[in-house]
């Protein structure tokens, strides 16, 4: 008995803990609701800190953890609940004031907020984290570009022998060999593609040994391959750090590309040996030898073409049909090709749509091929391509193919380089502009790219060269009329002797440190020693008797100054000192007064001397990631009044508006729209009376125009490459109204707070029909684009993702018809090519309004759709019979997706009438009142 008031007190506080509790539920709901609110609030701001890391880590092109997006997307879903409880609150206490209260959902009200109360405490714990990304994993074999790659009996057999050599596991290393332009390393990047889409292997790596071998730039090129970064200089301790990622695959094949001579595994970090299980190495070469040095278990050939495959290929590529009074020639011309597919394909389209006589010269000439000595270069591959260069069809042509072998071996060129030496060298002999000139350079490319003398990079921009066609090449080039010498990619790090007949000299990224004091090479008219970052100075008297130098390229490079001998090339047209971070004082430039193109990116000067304002003929200036740069001097850019393009992007900008407002002021924003022959401008603003006040400028003129708006005075790095769409919401002037509209290519990035509709017509009712790329990136708040098809006249590429509230991509309704003038002379958005949506968990559908007319999207090609997961179909049938180009389809991460073409005919039928009903309605609207045609769209809708 005397336990018995204890244990009723048990019972009693066992029972009352839930009665308190469910209690507290219906009597503190509004109570919960308010702190409810409150920690929302908390969550919105750690959210709002949280996103702008994400936005920063995508900005690094880093691919985000699942963890922080479920993180963000369970914070907008708490927040979401935060607001509905908050209107039933009010929606209840209006129920009181009527005397009738609902008490079962005050409790419930109370529950689900004291419930999301507890989920926002461990969202709030799981928030703090500050890793929000992981480097995004490199390109994989399948994304690169390969060289053409067709099956012939020669290239088959040797294919089925590599695949049947993969797939037996007791066999670790294939050797692949053959002569040089036969097709081995196009041939293996087909079979890695083959082996990673079958799944023969996990991971396949493709590896540039080339002649020289230099096993830092192999391990560099192997690590950033498998996604990793080697800081480390020791050799030993990189192969270490390598042979532990590679034993961590289950399965990889490494593709070891142009081996000359052994190459010794263990150095570089590959398994080898015994170690070497899980790891299947195939390698190239074009000698046998180098096979049995590798100890390779099984050794394949490939052979050149039969004549009957030789023929076939060359008629192909030549475009010889069998009427063509050359079909007897292209038998004979293809004979002396010697079943090499380099140069079946090089001389074919050196002679495509050339007269019977060209290919008779043709013919002669490769039966009568004197010999060349170029190591491991074939001679009858050697004169072949040296009758491709000389069949190019311009001296221009031919200049530009020379240009490329300044380069190292397997280097990514970029063209607008090139374009800047050409431009140097006065290659172009009747270009004025550099608009000109760079079209004209683009044309160039593509010749060489369609003459297999360049070969397409995986690198946007750029183009390569094939080692075999770089030797013919630098053969080329260095006879005494072109006067080249090419020591580019070579550890050299001395001087070259007897250059007193020199005229170009590549000495890039060649390891050299010093420099001569007066080297003797009067006619020099090029020199490039970029990438020399243990080059730390050039001596004073170094440029004495460069009296003719043209070019100079000393991006790169460790120096400090420039030496005073400089000023002696006063013929001097382009100099580029990009990545110069050291060089600080550039005012002795002001003596280069034919100075065309300078090239200042990510250099370290801190102020713009003001003598760079007296080089009156300079054309280009590129100040781009030139972060240190704070001042620009007043009345500098507009003394520079043959400037066409200007490039200030993640650089100065501290513009004054107008004017002049005193002593250590900056430049002023309305020098700028003084320069009127502008054709290019990229721009960094912080004041937003920039954009605001119509300044008269050569704004009709700029083909090409970027602005990246400092909205809250931010460092430029973080904002990127973009011009921020926050500016939409600003008063706007004109100028910036049409050179938008003008574009070619739109970004908007961003927060875009007070946007949720954008409409892609101006104030007229005119599109952007310049636009050739639009892209629209984390704009969460966006929800309809109004894109009328009309107003795009040339769009060639679209890419949207990570716009939350997007319902609607392709929005042809109401009212949009009115400003379109409901005139659509050529099939709406024929000229679209690629379409990128990506994280859109709103999309609904594809297209919205009236059914599309015939020939919609007809050259689309690409399609990536991933991560829409309101998504339930892609297409109506109409739509789908128009994607008669498509070639790549790919749906991921869309979870309601039910089908790609949804065939609900009933519904068909009431579109397709729809669309004649109110077509007959405008036909007979004529030119009525405005308000007739709203009624149209009102009973439409």
């Amino acid at each position: 008995m005397n336990a018995l008031p204890s244990l009723i007190g048990q019972i009693v506080t066992v029972s009352y803990a839930p009665i308190k509790l469910h209690y507290d539920y219906l009597v503190h709901h509004e109570k919960n609701v308010e702190k409810l609110k409150e920690k929302v609030e908390i969550l919105g701001l750690r959210r709002d800190a949280v996103q702008q890391l994400v936005d920063a880590a995508r900005r690094r092109g880093e691919e985000i953890t699942g963890e922080v997006q479920g993180w963000l997307k369970q914070v907008d879903e708490i927040e979401a609940v935060a607001k509905r409880l908050d209107h039933e609150v009010t929606e209840n206490e209006r129920c009181f004031k009527e005397c009738c209260p609902d008490l079962w959902s005050r409790y419930s009200l109370g529950k689900e907020a004291k419930k999301k109360m507890v989920d926002g405490d461990g969202l709030l714990t799981r928030g703090n984290s500050t890793h929000v990304s992981n480097p995004r994993p490199p390109p994989s074999i399948e994304d690169l570009p390969a060289g053409e790659f067709e099956t012939f009996e020669s290239t088959g057999s040797a294919m089925e022998q590599v695949i049947e050599a993969l797939k037996d596991e007791r066999i670790n290393t294939i050797g692949e060999y053959g002569m040089g332009g036969v097709g081995k390393t196009t041939l293996l990047e087909q079979v890695g593609k083959k082996a990673k889409c079958e799944k023969w292997c996990d991971e396949v790596v493709k590896v540039i040994v080339s002649q020289n071998q230099d096993l830092k730039k192999i391990q560099g090129e192997l690590a950033e391959k498998l996604g990793m970064r080697l800081s480390e200089e020791n050799i030993d301790v990189r192969a270490g750090r390598l042979l532990h990622r590679l034993k961590e695959e289950k399965k990889i094949l490494l593709i070891l590309d142009d081996l000359w001579d052994r190459l010794d595994l263990a150095l570089v970090g590959i398994p080898c040996g015994g170690s070497q299980k899980g790891c299947q190495i195939i390698m190239t070469t074009r000698n046998k030898d180098v096979c049995s040095k590798m100890n390779c278990q099984k050794t394949i050939e490939v052979k050149v073409l039969s004549e009957e495959d030789s023929l076939n290929l060359f008629k192909e590529k030549a475009g010889v049909a069998e009427a063509d009074e050359v079909q007897s020639l292209a038998w004979e011309v293809a004979k002396e090709c010697r079943g090499l597919p380099l140069a079946i394909v090089t001389v074919a389209r050196a002679l495509k749509c050339k007269a019977s006589h060209v290919w008779e010269n043709a013919r002669t000439e490769l039966e009568m091929a004197r010999s060349h000595n170029i190591d491991h270069v074939d001679k009858e591959l050697y004169s072949h391509l040296e009758l491709s260069y000389k069949y190019l069809e311009s001296e221009e042509a031919k200049s530009c193919f020379l240009f490329c072998c300044l380069f190292p071996e397997d280097y990514n060129i970029k063209v607008r380089h090139l374009m800047r030496y050409l431009v140097g060298e006065r290659v172009f002999k009747n270009v004025s502009s550099l608009k000109d000139a760079w079209d004209l350079t683009q044309t160039l490319v593509d010749k060489l790219k369609d003459s297999c003398l360049l070969l397409n990079s995986d690198k946007e921009g750029h183009v390569k060269m094939h080692d075999i066609v770089r030797d013919v090449a630098i053969s080329i080039a260095s006879r005494r009329e072109h006067g080249f010498l090419v020591k580019a990619g070579v550890e050299s790090k001395e001087w070259p002797e007897n250059l007193e007949q020199c005229k170009r000299l590549s000495l890039m990224r060649s390891t050299i440190r010093v420099l001569p004091e007066q080297p003797i090479c009067p006619h020099l008219r090029t020199l490039l020693l970029q990438q020399n970052d243990s080059l730390r100075e050039v001596q004073n008297n170094f440029f004495q008797q460069m009296t003719e130098l043209l070019v100079l390229d000393l991006s790169g490079t460790a120096i400090s100054s420039l030496p005073p001998s400089l000023p002696r090339s006063s013929n001097l047209r382009t100099l580029c000192l990009d990545g110069c971070r050291h060089l600080n004082n550039i005012s002795l430039l002001k003596e280069l007064v034919n100075l065309e193109i300078l090239s200042l990116k990510e250099n370290g000067i801190e102020e713009l001397p003001i003598e760079i304002g007296d080089l009156a003929n300079l054309k280009l200036l590129d100040l781009t990631g030139t972060r240190r740069l704070k001042r620009v001097p007043p009345n500098v850019i507009s003394k520079l009044c043959k400037l066409e393009e200007l490039y200030m992007r993640n650089s100065f900008n501290e513009w004054e508006v107008r004017g002049i407002s005193g002593d250590g002021s900056n430049a002023s924003f309305d020098e700028v729209a003084s320069l009127a022959l502008l054709t290019v401008l990229y721009i960094n603003v912080v004041d937003l009376n920039c954009i605001s006040l119509d300044l008269s400028g050569p704004w009709e003129n700029l083909k090409k125009f970027g602005m990246v708006l400092d909205y809250y005075k931010a460092r430029a790095d973080d904002f990127g490459n973009y011009m921020d769409i926050k500016i939409m919401a600003y008063p706007i002037c004109k100028w910036v109204k049409v050179l938008v509209g003008r574009s070619e290519d739109i970004v908007l990035k961003g927060v875009c707070t007070n946007i949720t509709h954008l409409l892609v017509l101006d104030d007229e009712g005119r599109g952007f029909n310049n636009l050739k790329s639009l892209t629209l990136e984390y704009c969460h708040e966006m929800e309809h684009i109004a894109f009328p098809p009309i107003a795009f006249g040339r769009l060639q590429r679209l890419r949207i993702w990570d716009m939350y509230k997007l319902e609607e991509v392709f929005d042809y309704e109401e009212g949009i018809i009115e400003k379109s003038h409901a005139i659509i002379p050529t099939p709406p958005l024929s000229t679209l090519e690629e379409i990128h949506l990506k994280n859109l968990p709103k999309l609904r559908s594809l297209w919205k309004g009236v059914m599309p007319p015939t020939g919609t999207l007809h050259n689309l090609k690409k399609l990536i759709v991933s991560m829409c997961d309101n998504l339930t179909c892609l297409f109506s049938p109409v739509l789908a019979q128009n994607l008669q180009q498509l070639e790549e389809l790919a749906i991921g991460g869309c979870s309601k997706m039910e089908k790609i073409i949804w065939d609900d005919e009933l519904l068909l039928y009431i579109e397709s009438l729809f669309v004649h009903l109110i077509a007959a309605e405008l036909d007979s609207c004529g030119s009525e009142s405005e308000s007739k045609q709203s009624m149209l769209y009102t009973r439409r809708k």
